[in-house]
């Protein structure tokens, strides 16, 4: 760890400086070598001579952790973070490895900030313990910056983990309570930084079945965007309001919302986007339309895209398999279901956990078909146990539904 005496041992020689040229009027080459040595503590009169001498400010010596160093610690941090492989145990590890030795005595500026909102995040995906203490650090030191944007996300950040624990409420107390701050002390946010906050609130609301408050709030991130010309996250919102509307029975609003993604995805050429939309339109004619021609044509032309994401890549597995067993191709169905293995760590609403869930439930239709019961059972009541905590949706009334078919078809035979 840097040192008061390793600082100015540095800049010494960086400068080309002797203990005896560094020496003067206010302090001894002996008294100097005692301070490199940590085995002395200068005055503050004494430390600001050393720091004229050495042409920096004093405050330069006095900070715990060099600032260079941190920030080229938080560079590091933030090429790996931002990798695909983020969500990888080492590569989180090696992040945790990095900022460690610096944790304690971290000083109160920007990078440091930063380092503590990292350093959060990893420790909870982790598991590990004091991730609400670096958490509090890091608010408490972007609050004395007067950082009120840094403030926020890392209020997001402790909203999330709760949601990414399926603490719901929790995480909706935290937003709701920076929203309320946020407002009345008349915080200076990026409109960004609010967006991202409105979504998360909207989505929670909707993950706990209160439909009304996550559709206002959508609203309000739409009006957000209107107002301040953005088009961050006007996808992710207009998807979500589209799966509402869907789940409602609303037609009238579901065209409307698939029309806005397709404007948007049109207006933006985000082939991701285009992926989007086909996979919308593909659960809808499989799940609700039941048009399986209509949606076996858009599996298609949506395999056609060759879109790499992994989210997308568990969606259309399901899709695929759901439709192959409803246009009577079992052992195909079987073989497409059979690929998704578990669920994606990375996904934590209720919706999309719901609507994976019915994996279960089409594995276990098609080993009733081939004969396989007991094997039906066993799939099928792993998705009542998996969609138990979640709220009520057609997806979880179907598994449920799939379960009791399977007992009655058990109980008929014995």
């Amino acid at each position: 760890m840097d040192t008061l005496g390793n600082r100015i041992r540095t800049l010494r020689k960086q400068r080309k400086m002797t203990l005896a040229t560094l020496a003067g009027d206010h302090i001894t080459k002996g008294m100097l070598s005692l301070i490199e040595n940590d085995k002395a503590n200068p005055s503050m009169e004494t430390l600001q001579y050393i720091a004229e001498q050495l042409q920096v400010d004093v405050s330069s010596l006095l900070e715990e952790v060099n600032i260079v160093e941190l920030r080229k610690t938080l560079e590091k941090v933030e090429e790996i973070y931002n990798a695909n492989t983020r969500f990888e145990d080492g590569p989180r590890l090696e992040i945790v490895n990095l900022i460690k030795p610096y944790i304690e005595e971290l000083p109160v500026c920007y990078e440091s900030g930063k380092l503590l909102y990292y350093y959060t995040d990893v420790l909870s995906d982790l598991k590990m313990d004091n991730w609400e203490q670096s958490l509090e650090r890091g608010l408490a030191m972007f609050k004395e910056m007067n950082m009120m944007n840094e403030w926020m996300k890392m209020e997001i950040l402790r909203f999330s983990i709760y949601f990414y624990e399926h603490n719901y409420e929790q995480a909706l107390n935290v937003g709701l309570a920076t929203e309320e701050e946020a407002k009345n002390k008349h915080y200076m946010i990026d409109p960004i930084t609010v967006l991202d906050l409105l979504y998360y609130i909207a989505v929670t609301y909707l993950g706990i079945n209160e439909r009304k408050k996550g559709m206002d709030y959508l609203q309000k991130g739409l009006q957000l965007s209107k107002k301040n010309r953005l088009f961050y996250k006007i996808d992710d919102i207009y998807r979500v309001a589209c799966y509402q509307a869907i789940m409602d029975g609303d037609d009238q609003a579901r065209t409307y919302y698939f029309n806005k993604l397709d404007q948007y995805a049109t207006f933006a050429e985000d082939k991701l986007s285009y992926s989007y939309m086909f996979l919308i339109q593909i659960h809808y004619y499989n799940s609700f339309a039941r048009d399986y021609e209509k949606a076996s044509n858009l599996l298609e032309q949506y395999a056609k895209l060759k879109i790499e994401d992994f989210t997308n890549t568990y969606f259309y597995l399901v899709e695929k398999g759901k439709n192959l067993y409803y246009l009577s191709h079992i052992d195909e169905a079987l073989q497409e279901l059979e690929k998704f293995k578990e669920m994606p760590p990375y996904l934590h609403h209720p919706y999309d956990l719901s609507m994976l869930a019915e994996v279960y439930s089409y594995k276990a239709l098609c080993y009733e078909q081939k004969g396989y019961l007991s094997k039906a059972l066993e799939e099928a009541k792993r998705g009542v146990d998996f969609i138990e905590p979640f709220i009520d949706t057609p997806y979880k009334k179907f598994i449920n539904q799939t379960y009791e078919l399977l007992c009655n078809k058990a109980d008929q035979l014995t």
